[in-house]
């Protein structure tokens, strides 16, 4: 305020026959400008303070904290605004542990239809809770349009990540696959594989959707492009595919920002949102990014896109690591 009313005294002394009716306007153009950047200042710190906390509920679950974990949740549904269905579906997920049923059925009884759809699909309803009687009216599950292609990029899915020692037993059971024989090939070859195989993919069917195929294998899409570091020049050009994936909800925003940064670090260039290290140290527990764009506003960028804080990240980093 003091700061529009100096700007006002300026103006009036250069342009002494002003009149006094425009220069109440002016001061109320001035005072309107400053309440609303006061106000997106404030709706932000309350963005980020429940972003912040959400990631520390899911830091709590996995931690199996659950108390901890329920004030965090009761403290997240104060804060004003729409909680996201990731933060929903953990809290509900604690209450579960701790036996606290009619918790859970009373928070989602106040959820709008879509994010009640949304919420309803998660695991925590369609194995833990199944007699949830708000869940059994929000739809049966999605109708692929090619499960025979969905198969397909599932199979290529296992393989990419058994190669790097990560077994999809959740995947496995899911899509009945218990006597599908996991690849004896290295990474490099199933990378070359996969990259060949998806490329054939689109062409044939352009870029794939979640309708198309689902949601397992459109992750399954992502990590063989961001995989594809042998190819360098069409890894780069599905970017804008799968920014068109994030936009029309067929792939999270995480998606973007690890093949972007992967990219531009590939390429000599600075990561934008904090995805790549260039040295991870469990011993000495020390963590450092690789060159990073804009830090002072990196876990604003990370917010945007649905990641967690970048020092929770960076801990995560760390305990990831085999022991």
């Amino acid at each position: 305020m003091k700061y529009a009313k100096e700007i006002l005294v300026i103006h009036m002394k250069k342009h002494k026959s002003i009149l006094p009716f425009q220069c109440t306007i002016l001061l109320l153009v001035l005072i309107s400008s400053c309440t609303r950047i006061t106000s997106v200042e404030q709706k932000n710190t309350t963005e980020i303070e429940k972003w912040k906390l959400g990631w520390r509920l899911i830091n709590s679950s996995w931690d199996n904290n659950f108390e901890l974990g329920e004030q965090q949740f009761d403290s997240l549904l104060k804060m004003p605004g729409q909680v996201e269905v990731k933060f929903l579906v953990i809290g509900m997920d604690v209450l579960f542990e701790l036996g606290k049923k009619e918790k859970i059925i009373n928070i989602l009884s106040k959820q709008n239809q879509q994010a009640l759809q949304e919420i309803c699909k998660k695991e925590l309803f369609t194995k833990k809770l199944t007699d949830i009687q708000l869940c059994s009216s929000t739809g049966a599950a999605q109708n692929i349009e090619n499960k025979e292609l969905q198969m397909e990029l599932i199979k290529m899915y296992i393989n990419d990540q058994s190669t790097r020692g990560n077994v999809l037993g959740d995947i496995i059971s899911k899509y009945k696959l218990e006597g599908y024989k996991l690849t004896d090939l290295d990474a490099m070859s199933i990378d070359k594989i996969n990259r060949d195989r998806l490329k054939e993919i689109i062409d044939q069917f352009g870029f794939p959707t979640k309708q198309l195929v689902g949601k397992d294998a459109m992750q399954g899409i992502f990590l063989m492009i961001q995989h594809s570091d042998n190819d360098r020049e069409w890894q780069k050009g599905q970017l804008v595919n799968i920014e068109r994936g994030v936009k029309q909800g067929d792939m999270d925003g995480q998606s973007y920002a690890y093949l972007y940064d992967r990219i531009k670090i590939n390429g000599g260039e600075k990561q934008l949102y904090g995805t790549q290290f260039k040295n991870v140290d469990q011993i000495n527990k020390t963590v450092e990014l690789a060159e990073t764009e804009d830090i002072e506003n990196l876990d604003m960028r990370r917010m945007e896109v649905g990641m967690m804080p970048i020092e929770m990240y960076k801990q995560f980093m760390l305990r990831s690591l085999p022991k």
